[in-house]
């Protein structure tokens, strides 16, 4: 009887995992949804003990419940507990990753990557109509046709799909298959440089090089077709998307205002400028950090205090640079937190080539971006973290599991 039990909780924690990846790049309201109801059956499942026992024997999780826990932590030297209660509450996204360890099915993960990718060809499709004008939706325009979430972000599911399509071009041995991955990949890179997100298309860019590394033999080769293929999509993005070639020529100028003029007002400059006061931060405040409530409050004050010709970057709602921003709320330790999560994923231990390039290319993508924006806080790509995190740590159990499994999990 309680094995029945187990069995149902657990196919249906899957089902739910499938839904939720559809929803990943569509609906808040599904991510919120789905990801609530994973969590819950996970706890009404039972085995908490058994099951925080496992988790703990996951370097991944261990890295990431170390980094959580010491943000709780310096809510002791933040100044507001309340503002950082909040920030730090956004983090339960991140649980749907212990229940992925417990509970994902080997026959779960191609389901959660197809609903990924089916719901992104839905999205993708939206955003060319309202490129084109075809159609009209939500505060898309034709300059930022991004229907669901911020270019910024969208930029970021653009290049890991490309990558993750590319990916399966290389290892698909199916010749129809194998087409059908690359005329999606084509469409996908097609649709990233219609975009107006930067900081995808360079997250692409350079993660190129892994895909090509990781899948040929020939590493010298890989890296000049990689190369070539990277110079070539933006040769051909500068020339035939009129929005990739006007992000290019607003950065040219943005970078001569910032780096010439010491204009700080422009979206690099409020970058470069927040950078540089956080460097003072940080000096001030090496080990330990300022806590996660007072980040944007300190920076502030160094603004008044030291920079007035930086006076636009007090509009910045957060550094635009995760492992900045980890830097300054939670100083060296939790800068090399930050580092360790993503090289951990980088290197993570799994047999089955598909998702161990997967992760590779994930992390350098995912890294990248977050160089730029606040990945690890904004409400879809920390779902995307979630869930590709998910199944990576969900392949390393399975594949270290031995013996008799359940049917549950075969």
């Amino acid at each position: 009887m309680l094995l029945t039990s187990k069995i149902h909780y657990t196919n249906t924690i899957n089902t739910l995992l499938i839904l939720l990846a559809f929803a990943s790049p569509l609906s808040r309201a599904g991510v919120v949804l789905f990801s609530a109801l994973v969590i819950l059956l996970w706890v009404i499942e039972g085995g908490l003990k058994d099951k925080a026992k496992d988790l703990l024997k996951n370097p991944i999780i261990v890295t990431l419940l170390l980094f959580l826990a010491y943000s709780a932590l310096s809510l002791i030297w933040s100044e507001s507990l309340a503002e950082g209660g909040k920030y730090i509450k956004k983090y339960w996204y991140f649980l749907v990753i212990f229940v992925m360890y417990s509970s994902l099915q080997k026959r779960t993960i191609p389901r959660i990557i197809n609903a990924f990718l089916l719901a992104m060809f839905i999205s993708e499709v939206l955003s060319l109509g309202i490129f084109f004008e075809w159609w009209e939706f939500k505060k898309a325009t034709p300059d930022l046709p991004t229907p669901f979430m911020h270019h910024i972000q969208y930029s970021l599911f653009l290049a890991l799909t490309a990558l993750l399509l590319l990916n399966k071009t290389f290892i698909e041995t199916r010749l129809n298959y194998k087409i059908g991955y690359l005329l999606y990949f084509i469409f996908v890179s097609i649709n990233l440089f219609v975009n107006g997100g930067k900081t995808g298309q360079l997250a692409f860019i350079l993660a190129l090089f892994i895909v090509g590394i990781f899948n040929m033999q020939n590493k010298i080769r890989a890296f000049f077709i990689m190369l070539f293929l990277a110079i070539f999509t933006l040769f051909l993005g500068y020339n035939l998307s009129p929005n990739f070639k006007d992000r290019v020529e607003f950065s040219k100028v943005d970078a001569m205002n910032t780096f010439i003029k010491k204009d700080y007002c422009d979206s690099i400059g409020r970058r470069i400028g927040s950078w540089i006061v956080a460097s003072e931060i940080i000096q001030d405040n090496p080990i330990i950090g300022v806590g996660v409530s007072d980040a944007m409050r300190t920076m502030d004050s160094y603004i008044f205090k030291s920079h007035p010709k930086k006076h636009c970057v007090t509009d910045m709602p957060h550094f635009h640079n995760d492992f900045i921003q980890s830097f300054v709320q939670l100083g060296v330790i939790g800068a090399f937190l930050y580092l360790l999560l993503f090289y951990r994923i980088f290197t993570i231990s799994i047999r089955e080539k598909e998702y161990k390039n997967l992760a590779a290319i994930f992390a350098i993508t995912f890294f990248v971006s977050s160089m730029f924006d606040a990945m690890l806080h904004l409400q879809f790509p920390m779902v995307l973290f979630t869930l590709f995190v998910g199944i990576f740590v969900g392949v390393q159990r399975l594949e270290k599991t031995t013996g008799k499994r359940s049917k549950n999990e075969i």
